[in-house]
């Protein structure tokens, strides 16, 4: 099963809400996988298979095993399931 976190400044805001379309995304494509919300400084990234995030936490996470995904129109639900896809 696939490993999903994302990442934003505190962990309630934009992460829950990419949370909430990623989950949306992989349920209608079909992928089986977790996907938990987190903050920028409590976050083991390498704990999971991918990162969604904002450029700017993108940046500090990038040393990471796990792929990032950089995603900052959040709204933009077929840009996430897009670049989704394409490390999936």
């Amino acid at each position: 099963m696939i490993k999903i976190v994302t990442v934003c400044g505190a962990g309630v805001g934009s992460s829950m809400m990419l949370r909430v379309y990623a989950q949306q995304v992989l349920s209608e494509e079909g992928i089986q996988a977790t996907v938990e919300a987190s903050d920028i400084s409590s976050v083991s990234a390498d704990e999971y298979d991918i990162v969604i995030t904002t450029s700017d936490f993108a940046d500090i996470l990038r040393k990471s095993k796990a792929k990032v995904v950089r995603i900052d129109n959040m709204m933009d639900k077929e840009l996430l399931r897009t670049e989704l896809m394409k490390v999936i």
